[in-house]
């Protein structure tokens, strides 16, 4: 049982307990230590003092009384000076007195039987034969003395020296018994105060002890306190961090506040107009809201003040509302303040502590505790507002039908929207990371001279140039750009906003085409009237002189005039059909048909003859609905100006998406960016011949055009051209039926 103790005491009793108990112990312990050793020390120092005075009268008496050959008288002699001797050991407090000579007989004793006598080994004797006073207590009835000894509980035993005329040789011993009633007294007196004194030591060290326990034990209750407050604030508010979300956030704050103030419930309250809503929360099942009036309760109280606001008894504090507080069984009630940068957004209260009243301590930490709680509320409502903006503006830019890109300081793509992946035939985050050089489709001079604007200014709006989509194809785009400052007001990216205006420069291009077309109507109407009459009188008054002319040379420039009329009639008449075109009706054909009948017809032509020319069109290519004359001129057009270039062309029709491309590729000699500019304007060539008058490409565009298509040119010079005819495969609801 006793092996248990210890483990036992260490359950049942606190640290300070067993300290306590452990320091009582111990300071008995070492109590009774030193006041044993102080007692033995304090015996010892009397009696040593006291065998010293005896044995400074015993060396007296022998060197005045007793002659010198005391101890050079035979064995059985009477020794001289005996009668002195008697005198000495008859004294009051002598018991026994006996002289040895060095060998350790007996040659005197106050009883008369032991003289002679000689005891064996005597240590204490032969101590003194070395020059030694031995004193000490002795103890006769326990130690076996001489049988008149026992009657004494306690003697003085002192062995003395004898010294040959006091200065000489040792030549016996004293063996002295006495029985001092005061030394023994004083000897008893000074062990009881020894003991006294040491009880009370050991007291004072003890309460000392006691003391430093005590201290110690309301430091370590404050300490864990404080440790506790510091662990459930440090839990709490950590959990800050990860709940965002408002209800969780609130009871997160709730039961941090009741765990810290050792409360039954707590709740929060915030303001709705003149009311404060409160919402009590006493587990995470249990939630209750109370709506009260501000002026008629303590959180109402605590939030216009910004002031804590403690009722320890909470129904007879007129600050509280009574009724709820009954309703609720409310006993005691704390309410802080939630407060950020001066501003009091809401009430954490507490209830019913579990021990005592609410102390101003726990107000203190319930008001420290309220300042974090207070900071996430309203970094939660930052961040749910920021989340909110987020989406609106995420929403916003990918609505957007515009692109919007950012391009860092390496001119590397780093983001582009939704509207942009669109517009440029792009997947999600395959743009991301490329440069954005490489979508510039105008060359390295445009690029530079809106990247020289950008940095000049530090802000381009509407400049117009051309991207290069997924697709291969080029896109006229209006860009708006401008820097990117960070935080520091460092420059980090480029915001640009791209706008698709290639529609807007097609219709431009149809307003230009039609201006074009109407100036070439007033001409084709005043060439047809006044150029017209005049025209027929000269070719008839030609052809009558050359029917009379019998002069070679004559008939010759009649001829040639002849030739010339017929060159300005077929001008009015181009001109003429180029503003009011015949009636052409649309049919279904196959595009296959309309290149070969075309071809055959541009064999006729001499130039074409001369050069090679391959056809590849895949014969199961849909038929598609158009006017096959008109189709046919643009086809022939086409092909003569290859002919007129030089090189091989190459004829391909293939089916890609839901159009056909009719695709003439040439290697001829090509042409330069400013004659791509100008290919489609009327009476513009790029041959020096006076035959052509520069109207095919701008006829055949603007067949092309009614047909809903596109004509698309890429050249360069010195390598050759290709020219692709787009036909959709099914018609614009816009076209007519008649081709104007």
């Amino acid at each position: 049982m006793l092996h248990k103790l210890p483990a036992l005491l260490r359950r049942r009793l606190s640290v300070s307990q067993r300290f306590g108990l452990l320091s009582f112990f111990c300071v008995l312990a070492i109590t009774v230590l030193v006041c044993v050793a102080s007692s033995a020390v304090l015996r010892r120092q009397l009696i040593v003092h006291d065998g010293a005075v005896i044995a400074d009268l015993a060396s007296r008496l022998f060197t005045s009384s007793v002659p010198a050959d005391f101890f050079a008288v035979p064995s059985g002699a009477p020794p001289a000076g005996a009668e002195r001797l008697r005198e000495f050991a008859r004294s009051e407090q002598v018991v026994r007195f006996m002289v040895y000579d060095t060998d350790g007989w007996v040659l005197w004793s106050d009883d008369p039987s032991l003289t002679d006598h000689h005891f064996g080994e005597n240590t204490k004797a032969a101590a003194a034969l070395h020059g030694e006073v031995i004193a000490e207590i002795s103890h006769p009835a326990e130690e076996g003395h001489y049988s008149t000894l026992r009657g004494f509980p306690r003697l003085e035993e002192v062995y003395i020296p004898v010294r040959y005329q006091s200065s000489g040789p040792i030549v016996g011993v004293i063996e002295l018994y006495r029985a001092p009633a005061t030394l023994f007294a004083v000897l008893d007196h000074g062990v009881v105060v020894v003991w006294v004194l040491g009880g009370i030591a050991g007291a004072i060290l003890y309460l000392t002890l006691v003391s430093v326990a005590w201290n110690c034990y309301r430091t370590q209750i404050r300490l864990e306190g404080e440790l506790y407050e510091a662990r459930v604030l440090y839990e709490t508010t950590a959990r800050f961090g990860e709940l965002m979300d408002g209800d969780a956030l609130l009871t997160a704050i709730v039961e941090g506040a009741v765990s810290l103030t050792r409360a039954s419930y707590g709740g929060t309250g915030f303001p709705d107009g003149d009311d404060m809503v409160m919402h009590r929360l006493v587990a995470p099942e249990q939630r209750r809201v109370v709506r009260l009036k501000m002026a008629e309760c303590l959180a109402g109280l605590s939030f216009t003040s910004g002031a804590p606001q403690v009722a320890n008894d909470a129904a007879q504090d007129p600050r509280v509302n009574r009724a709820s507080a009954r309703s609720l069984g409310v006993r005691n009630l704390a309410c802080v303040p939630l407060q950020h940068r001066g501003r009091v957004i809401g009430v954490l209260f507490v209830g019913n502590k579990e021990v005592g009243p609410f102390t101003e301590q726990d107000v203190v930490r319930l008001r420290a505790f309220a300042h974090h709680a207070a900071v996430a509320l309203e970094n939660a409502r930052l961040l749910r507002e920021t989340r909110n903006t987020k989406e609106y503006l995420e929403n916003l830019i990918a609505s957007s039908v515009d692109a919007i890109v950012t391009v860092d300081q390496l001119g590397r793509i780093t983001f582009v929207s939704k509207g942009g992946q669109r517009m440029f035939g792009y997947d999600d985050g395959e743009l991301i990371g490329r440069p954005v050089r490489a979508l510039w489709a105008c060359g390295s001079r445009d690029f530079r001279t809106f990247r020289t604007r950008l940095v000049r200014a530090g802000r381009v709006e509407n400049y117009e140039t051309e991207l290069t989509m997924g697709t291969g194809a080029r896109l006229v785009v209006n860009i708006s750009a401008s820097f990117l400052s960070g935080a520091a007001g460092e420059v980090s990216d480029v915001l640009a906003v791209v706008k698709d205006v290639t529609s807007l420069r097609r219709l431009h291009e149809q307003i230009v085409r039609s201006e074009r077309l109407a100036a070439a109507g007033l001409l084709a109407a005043g060439v047809a009237h006044e150029v017209g009459n005049p025209l027929t009188c000269i070719s008839s008054l030609a052809q009558f002189l050359m029917a009379r002319a019998s002069d070679p040379a004559m008939r010759e420039g009649l001829e040639n005039i002849e030739v010339h009329v017929d060159r300005i009639s077929r001008i009015v008449q181009d001109l003429t059909r180029l503003t009011r075109p015949a009636p052409a009706t649309l049919r279904e054909a196959s595009v296959g048909n309309l290149v070969d009948t075309a071809v055959n017809l541009a064999r006729h032509n001499p130039a074409v003859r001369r050069m090679k020319m391959d056809s590849a069109v895949d014969p199961a290519l849909p038929a598609v609905r158009v006017a096959p004359d008109h189709l046919v001129q643009v086809f022939l057009n086409l092909i003569l100006n290859a002919a007129d270039s030089g090189g091989h062309l190459t004829i391909r029709a293939v089916r890609t998406g839901g159009a056909i491309r009719v695709i003439f590729d040439d290697t001829g000699c090509g042409m330069t960016a400013e004659e791509m500019r100008r290919l489609f304007d009327p009476f513009h060539s790029t041959k020096d011949n006076e035959t052509h008058l520069g109207l095919g490409l701008f006829v055949s565009h603007e067949i092309v055009m009614q047909h809903g298509g596109e004509l698309l040119v890429e050249s360069q010079p010195g390598v050759g051209s290709t020219v692709t005819v787009v036909l959709p495969m099914e018609r614009l609801p816009s076209v007519s039926e008649e081709l104007v």
